[in-house]
């Protein structure tokens, strides 16, 4: 029996984003459907709904991690650069008017599945454990990369709409903490 011609997983996997998106729900069909591939060939690579997820979650966070690191080399020669380098990737990446339902639907996916919840934590126990090795502060880092881990799951969770100003002080803010263990006074409501 021949083996089925492999198909570009990113492809299979930006079908699984639109379709979550568009739908709101996981459907193998629909997948098949948006990435113009047989139901067939979707489940050679990823046999159940479950291992589709955690395929989208595995890629999610290894193109959040490069895109991190991109940024954090426009700093390497400076203090705090992996935190610096988060802090510039949020920069760079304000929220979607509307949001993304993907995002939402990975959330409550990794809400619902160990396994998946225990490759993120061990993502951010790594990300963690590498900012507070690298800062020039680190109680003062931890509390910053506290703060811009919780500014970006309310965005992402559309649970407060920042304005532009707001959030380039807020993210100001975070920097200065970061590489002084303090936040200066004044400010937009001053």
């Amino acid at each position: 029996m021949a083996r089925p011609r492999k198909h570009d997983q990113n492809e299979i996997l930006d079908a699984v984003e639109r379709v979550v998106a568009r739908d709101g729900i996981l459907n193998v069909e629909a997948v098949a459907k948006e990435a113009g591939v047989s139901k067939a060939t979707v489940l050679y690579e990823h046999p159940s709904k479950r291992d589709l997820i955690a395929a989208l979650v595995l890629r999610t966070i290894k193109a959040d991690n490069a895109f991190n690191q991109q940024c954090a080399e426009n700093f390497a020669a400076e203090p705090d650069a992996p935190l610096r380098g988060r802090i510039e990737a949020a920069r760079r990446s304000p929220p979607v008017q509307g949001g993304n339902p993907a995002v939402l639907s990975l959330v409550s996916a990794l809400m619902q599945d160990s396994a998946m919840r225990e490759t993120f934590r061990d993502n951010q126990n790594t990300i963690g454990q590498e900012l507070l090795a690298t800062a020039s502060v680190p109680r003062a880092a931890r509390i910053a990369w506290l703060a811009l881990e919780g500014l970006k799951f309310q965005e992402h969770m559309e649970l407060h709409d920042w304005t532009e100003a707001e959030r380039t002080e807020i993210l100001q803010d975070i920097e200065a903490l970061a590489l002084t263990g303090i936040v200066k006074p004044g400010g937009q409501d001053d």
